[in-house]
């Protein structure tokens, strides 16, 4: 039995330990092969932006993947448990929701991302699918979920315009693509129904500036 979970290790062995997150070789696979982005991924690059591009940033917050699957698939009367401890009290004038199509509650999984974005002043939930609509019933069985939370909620869902994929396995990318640029568009104190579309160029280059980002975060820690 041990000598199994060693060799499993050893086949998968932990790029980079990132705060709450652990990336192994079989993380990094996937943005170098271009295949679909799993939770871990996507989770690690939320709470990159929380840490280091948007650290202390009042405007802002990303939640992780696994968060928002349990909020979506939870009891109404459970959601206080996963937001108050990340949203209660700090007043972020927009929060981030990595949206998956899973329907289980215990694991993320799924066919397709999109992003789901609360934003307090304009009391709306708006979402961004790069596959058009693809997730609009996964949309608003969060944004249901959420208006129980936020209680101000006007419209259960805005769609914002979105540049679409053009191909089976970039939703992922979009995704996080589309949260640092809306998240930068609104810091700016832009009106978020007005954000340019991400650059073509962006999404083209996000799969190898993640792998540089992983490998220099894992520099650096091993320095530190």
């Amino acid at each position: 039995m041990s000598n199994n979970r060693t060799s499993s290790k050893e086949k998968d062995p932990v790029v980079l330990s990132y705060e709450n997150f652990l990336l192994h070789e079989s993380d990094v696979r996937l943005l170098v092969d271009d295949q679909w982005l799993n939770d871990s991924v996507i989770g690690f690059y939320m709470e990159y932006l929380n840490t280091e591009v948007f650290k202390n940033n009042p405007k802002v917050y990303f939640i992780s993947p696994e968060i928002v699957q349990c909020i979506k698939e939870c009891n109404v009367d459970d959601i206080a448990v996963f937001l108050d401890p990340l949203v209660k009290g700090k007043n972020y004038s927009y929060i981030f929701f990595p949206l998956n199509d899973q329907e289980q509650l215990q694991t993320v999984g799924g066919t397709h991302w999109s992003l789901v974005v609360y934003g307090a002043q304009d009391r709306r939930l708006f979402h961004m699918d790069s596959i058009f609509d693809s997730n609009e019933k996964q949309a608003r069985k969060l944004a249901l979920k959420l208006k129980f939370y936020f209680k101000d909620i006007v419209d259960i869902i805005t769609p914002l315009a979105t540049r679409q994929q053009q191909n089976s396995y970039d939703c992922g990318i979009h995704l996080i693509c589309n949260a640092e640029n809306v998240a930068q568009y609104v810091c700016a104190n832009l009106d978020i129904r007005e954000v340019d579309p991400v650059d073509v160029e962006d999404l083209q280059n996000k799969r190898t500036n993640l792998v540089d980002l992983i490998y220099k975060l894992a520099r650096r820690k091993e320095i530190t």
